[in-house]
């Protein structure tokens, strides 16, 4: 396959959508979150990994605006509850996180607001 150098691609061209989303991950412990915010539905994808094993993702947005993510791994427990809330423009999250020893603690907060 012959190189075409891309010359149908103007230099420093992107649309504007391309600022539409924001991503980022948030972390309590053994548990962390990553997200991508769609800013133009809004909607949020994410992945929630427990001692660095992912326990599942989902997708929230104003048709779906919460969803519950709960699992085990390596002796920790945990379950996150993360909410769109498009007239607040923010999204918020539950958490509660098990450790061995330790016990348990939970968490509420503001994930990401716009």
């Amino acid at each position: 396959m012959a190189t075409t150098g891309l010359a149908h691609i103007k230099d420093e061209q992107a649309h504007e959508s391309l600022f539409n989303q924001v991503c980022n991950s948030f972390s309590i412990g053994p548990l962390k979150i990553d997200y991508c915010v769609d800013l133009s539905i809004p909607q949020v994808t994410f992945s929630v990994f427990l001692a660095g094993i992912k326990i599942g993702g989902g997708t929230i947005n104003p048709q779906h605006p919460c969803l519950t993510i709960g699992g085990g791994a390596l002796g920790f427990k945990a379950e996150a509850t993360l909410c769109v809330d498009p007239a607040k423009k923010q999204v918020t999250y539950e958490i509660e996180i098990c450790a061995p020893f330790v016990g348990c603690k939970k968490y509420k907060g503001v994930l990401f607001s716009w």
